[in-house]
């Protein structure tokens, strides 16, 4: 679907392209705060395909979530037991 020049995919479709289930790619929603869409006389709901490949990476990466800027904990070796 085209409207404003940009490309827009249903979240059946989204979530298939990227392997996930509904509630896995409400979870990418909300973590990446993407814009979801309605379109008068519309069912579904859409979402822009630049954003699905923000999906995409984020899965790929998931460490790079926008929203998760928590420090991780070193974890150092135990040279003694070795």
């Amino acid at each position: 679907m085209t409207e404003d020049g940009k490309e827009y995919v249903t979240l059946d479709q989204a979530a298939e392209a990227v392997g996930l289930k509904r509630p896995s790619l409400y979870y990418y929603l909300k973590k990446l705060q993407i814009k979801r869409e309605h379109f008068p006389l519309n069912r579904h709901t859409w979402i822009a395909a630049v954003d699905l490949e923000r999906i995409k990476a984020a899965k790929e990466s998931p460490w790079t979530l926008e929203e998760d800027t928590g420090k991780r904990p070193i974890v150092k070796p135990d040279l003694e037991a070795a």
